[in-house]
């Protein structure tokens, strides 16, 4: 491709600025160059939410964004390795950053999904040796192979579907050994090129362990968070009326600040379990589920800074308390979007689903929704480089199928991505 140089005057977000002497600046080169947006959806707060930006150009510098913004300020150059994307006119967005899942598992659950149907209750499938129990056995025997190879094609539909920063958490071995391994096989996904950018999250406490809780307990303090810490960033657990109580998920989230994980909590999901309060007390970086939370919870959680973390596909699929979503925002608390992918409850990789049942269920505006789809689920994962199009920040971006981002949630049950950009590389088209 032959090298050329984009220059033009205008403001625009990131564009080349007078020096001193009245020049230029010389252009950036640009690693990756995206003309003819229709719809650019910056995410910049100085703009009507979600910071639409109309007849637009994005330009990549290695990893990082080196502009975002009007056409008319558009001040770049090309050369001959530089990937030129024309939108034809279709809106671009920030990648979705999917900020709870459990992707990693072996073992399938269909059976409970019509036992569900049929009026049995989570719990009732639990006594019962299904739910987290069941997977735990199909899982704890995998070897790190195994459980990535299984996890890689849902990785896959996560990145067509635009997710290009995911959240994978441990939570189905309930032995230090299989624990570690989850975290291993996530940790290898995130280091292909072809799939989603990986978070990890060490969650020891979730399902109950066959043997005695408080040894199980005494061992993850005083082994497992030792050894999870090189392998997660985050510790979390599952707070709930008929898993773990407060105090022991406390004394968990206290321990781990000594091996540096970050604290997350499963919330309030099927009962006010007091996990809200929780989170807020420990400042854990965010709070998810928050089905049952009530508006107390809420403002604890906006004071202290955590982040509410909506799942509201599985919301739907156990058909409980929809998600307060309205209620987190008056609150003034930071509200991320997620699927929750896992074998029992949501069996869902698509984020663009989340954004309609944020909308429908949850009582989010469509701008509402995208924005927790993406900076939102940023926040939610302690990352300031990513979920808004702004220079600076790295440069994970999907180009629609369509002209109109609102059809991310009003096309419902469809896949809006045409192509998929993460750290400046153009990884699907």
């Amino acid at each position: 491709m032959a090298a050329r140089r984009r220059m033009a005057t205008g403001g625009g977000i990131g564009g080349g600025q007078p020096g001193v002497t009245g020049e230029r600046k010389p252009a950036v080169v640009a690693s990756l160059l995206v003309t003819n947006i229709g719809q650019l959806v910056t995410g910049d707060p100085r703009l009507p939410a979600p910071g639409v930006v109309e007849g637009a150009a994005l330009a990549a510098s290695g990893d990082r964004i080196a502009y975002a913004g009007p056409t008319s300020g558009l001040d770049v150059a090309t050369g001959p390795d530089t990937i030129e994307v024309d939108a034809h006119g279709a809106a671009v967005i920030p990648g979705f950053v999917d900020a709870h899942t459990h992707l990693v598992w072996l073992g399938e659950r269909s059976e409970e999904y019509a036992l569900r149907a049929g009026g049995a209750s989570y719990e009732e499938i639990a006594e019962k040796g299904g739910g987290i129990r069941s997977t735990v056995a199909a899982t704890a025997a995998g070897t790190v192979e195994d459980l990535a190879t299984a996890a890689r094609e849902r990785a896959r539909r996560m990145l067509r579907l635009g997710t290009t920063t995911v959240e994978i958490k441990s939570g189905y071995g309930q032995s230090l050994e299989a624990e570690l391994r989850q975290l291993r096989a996530a940790r290898a996904l995130g280091e292909q090129a072809d799939l989603p950018d990986v978070v990890t999250t060490y969650l020891p406490l979730h399902g109950l362990p066959d043997g005695d809780r408080v040894e199980y307990l005494e061992g993850v303090l005083h082994e497992g968070l030792r050894a999870a810490a090189p392998l997660a960033g985050f510790v979390d657990c599952f707070c709930e009326t008929g898993a773990w109580g407060v105090d022991e998920c406390e004394r968990l989230l206290v321990a781990a600040r000594e091996h540096g994980l970050r604290a997350k909590v499963h919330a309030d999901q099927r009962s006010h379990s007091g996990g809200s309060a929780l989170a807020a007390r420990v400042g854990a970086v965010s709070a998810d589920h928050l089905d049952h939370a009530d508006d107390e919870d809420l403002r604890a959680l906006a004071v202290a800074g955590v982040a509410g973390v909506l799942l509201p596909g599985a919301s739907m699929v156990l058909g409980g308390a929809p998600p307060p979503g309205r209620r987190l925002l008056e609150a003034g608390a930071t509200v991320a979007l997620a699927t929750d992918c896992n074998p029992g409850t949501c069996w869902c990789e698509s984020m663009p689903l989340m954004v309609a049942l944020g909308v429908a269920t949850a009582g989010l505006t469509p701008a509402e929704a995208l924005t927790a789809a993406t900076a939102g689920g940023a926040a939610a994962l302690g990352l300031s480089d990513r979920g808004r199009l702004l220079p600076g920040l790295r440069c994970d971006a999907l180009v629609l199928e369509t002209p109109r981002w609102l059809d991310v949630g009003y096309h419902l049950g469809a896949n809006p991505v045409a192509q998929v950009i993460a750290a400046g590389r153009l990884v699907r088209r």
